[in-house]
């Protein structure tokens, strides 16, 4: 039955990709399949927390339905003793109920409606916080695998090299401290690529810890970043009109509104009504009435209306500062991923001078027109270039998929 749900899920949630003809972002292929990410999601502790939270925002709108009032129930049985008389058995029964004077049963199902909103949004930014939690972990798993590549690839690089200049050596082709050269640069690789192993070995088992199961054994390669297919101006509207954090204190802001007006309304206090029936002196007298009691509002009540009023003024700057916030937000991240498209681009394009660089000065070292520092130095240059091109394709990966997450285009997609 759950299977069911969840893929159920996979298709309302699915990626704008899927659901809309013209999709803000693509999805990048080395993340994993929707309905495994969907399913990890809703196994996470923070799925859970806000899952029971919306269960006690439930009971809670059925408290506020049904108000505070309660049946009374009150007997009484009394053995009356009369001089010259003689004894007799007496009782009475009552019961009485609070009235909710009108008004205040509409502010009461007001407020539970706006905390139920509340909760529910509540999860879907639970299952919001959790996915960029997947995105950052998933990302530094394959930023660190593709480190861990390039340091292998830079060891064999220096390996082969040291092992020709042996032979060199051997041959009296070459001079001795050009081997040292090459066995140096190869030890400074070994231990790079070591590492670079056991920081791989770290980032998976963060994501195995944070999200069991999802991890397959092989981190996957990260693909050349794309520049979305929404322009960037049109991104901060977006996620400010797809923004759950704004409409939970929104709906936090009016549930405190309402329970404000509902407390200052009950500075006019809700009458018992009550009927009660009696029995006295053995049966000779019996009856039935009505009564009805009223408090006195006294400066309780008028306190309380002064306090929840001050609550929903507070709830009412939250709202604004979160509005603010997810703002300010909303805007640096726009401004962040389109800054780290660019910053990739320059990255891939100095990576390639440098690589172009790396074989000419190989190929001049060949000639014997560069000294063996030379070739080198460029290699290892060419390798920093390698390394600085991975980190801004995965800064790139990260921010844009950041903005796409904050817009709800991957797994919490709202566009139709």
């Amino acid at each position: 039955m759950r299977t069911l749900a969840l893929l159920a899920s996979a298709l309302v949630l699915a990626p704008a990709a899927a659901l809309a003809s013209d999709p803000g972002m693509a999805r990048p292929g080395f993340l994993p399949p929707d309905a495994m990410i969907l399913d990890t999601l809703e196994a996470t502790p923070q799925l859970a927390e806000a899952r029971a939270l919306l269960g006690a925002a439930r009971a809670d709108q059925r408290i506020l339905n049904a108000g505070e009032h309660e049946t009374v129930f009150t007997a009484a049985f009394d053995d009356r003793r009369v001089r010259k008389e003689g004894n007799y058995s007496e009782w009475s029964v009552q019961a009485a109920r609070g009235l909710r004077l009108p008004g205040k049963a509409e502010m009461d199902r007001a407020a539970g409606r706006a905390g139920l909103k509340a909760a529910e949004d509540s999860v879907d930014d639970a299952r919001h916080q959790a996915s960029l939690v997947l995105i950052d972990r998933w990302l530094s798993w394959a930023e660190a695998a593709g480190r861990r590549a390039l340091a292998e690839a830079e060891l064999a690089t220096y390996a082969r090299e040291a092992a020709a200049l042996a032979r060199r050596v051997e041959l009296k082709d070459a001079a001795p401290l050009d081997l040292d050269q090459a066995r140096g640069a190869e030890a400074r690789a070994r231990a790079a690529a070591a590492q670079a192993a056991g920081a791989e070995a770290a980032a998976r088992a963060d994501v195995e810890m944070m999200f069991p199961g999802l991890a397959p054994a092989n981190a996957p390669e990260l693909s050349p970043p794309a520049a979305p297919d929404r322009p960037f101006q049109a991104w901060t509207d977006i996620i400010l009109e797809r923004s759950h954090e704004i409409t939970i204190a929104r709906a936090l802001a009016d549930r405190e509104r309402f329970l404000a007006t509902r407390v200052r309304r009950d500075r006019l206090p809700d009458p018992t009504l009550g009927v009660r029936t009696f029995s006295e002196r053995g049966g000779e007298e019996s009856g039935i009435g009505l009564f009805v009691s009223i408090p006195f509002s006294g400066p309780r009540r008028s306190a309380a209306a002064d306090r929840q009023a001050a609550e929903a003024s507070a709830a009412e700057a939250r709202f604004a500062m979160v509005a603010r916030d997810v703002r300010a937000t909303a805007r640096g991240d726009v401004i962040a991923a389109s800054a780290a498209l660019d910053a990739w681009n320059a990255a891939n394009g100095a990576r390639a001078a440098s690589e172009q660089t790396a074989r000419r000065i190989a190929r001049a070292y060949e000639l014997g027109e560069r000294d063996l520092s030379d070739r080198l130095l460029a290699e290892r240059q060419d390798f920093e270039a390698r390394r600085a091109e991975l980190a801004a394709r995965a800064e790139a990966h990260k921010r844009l998929l950041r903005m796409a997450l904050d817009a709800h285009e991957l797994w919490l997609s709202e566009e139709q």
